[in-house]
């Protein structure tokens, strides 16, 4: 959805009044607690902006009751469908956090300022989330985003410093200032 971003995916009902379990792809569900209106994209891929009655973190997922979704029928069409917030309404983070989804676009280099490539997209890991980067030498890799590999993301410049283990970015790397 253009403008949007997805914040969670409906993968269950959950008690008898109409709740539904999600699951957030930032992995932090209390982030959106209280969160008041979203805009649901239904498996069709129909869409349509939602009220919420409420919506908490509960054992690692997003738990929310939609307006107008009263029972377990009514809950269960919804499991596969996805949540959606305009960016402007996402809320705070901490002091040094970032959405990963600022990273597409930016420039990936090694610790000696070479290119070796871009962040196109990023992904939910099981143990943490990935940079998928094309290479400079064609092709993608996932980079885990984690402090060994990740050194330093500067969202402001654009760049994404990498201490990469050998051949998960293989390929020859483009020479800093070569216009990439």
């Amino acid at each position: 959805m253009e403008g949007s971003i997805h914040i969670a995916t409906i993968v269950a009902s959950r008690g008898n009044r109409g709740e539904v379990a999600a699951i957030c792809p930032s992995g932090h569900p209390e982030r959106l607690e209280g969160l008041l209106a979203a805009v649901l994209e239904a498996r069709d891929g129909s869409r349509r902006q939602v009220r919420l009655r409420r919506a908490w973190a509960h054992r690692g997922r997003l738990v929310v009751h939609l307006e107008g979704v009263d029972s377990i029928g009514e809950a269960e069409t919804l499991v596969g469908s996805r949540l959606y917030v305009a960016e402007a309404d996402l809320p705070g983070l901490p002091t040094g956090g970032f959405y990963t989804f600022r990273a597409v676009g930016a420039r990936v280099v090694d610790t000696a300022g070479r290119t070796l490539g871009r962040v196109v997209d990023t992904q939910e890991g099981p143990a943490q989330d990935l940079l998928v980067v094309e290479r400079a030498g064609g092709g993608e890799a996932l980079v885990p985003l984690i402090d060994a590999i990740v050194k330093k993301i500067d969202l402001e410049a654009g760049v994404v410093v990498v201490d990469a283990p050998e051949g998960l970015l293989e390929g020859e790397p483009v020479v800093a200032g070569d216009g990439q």
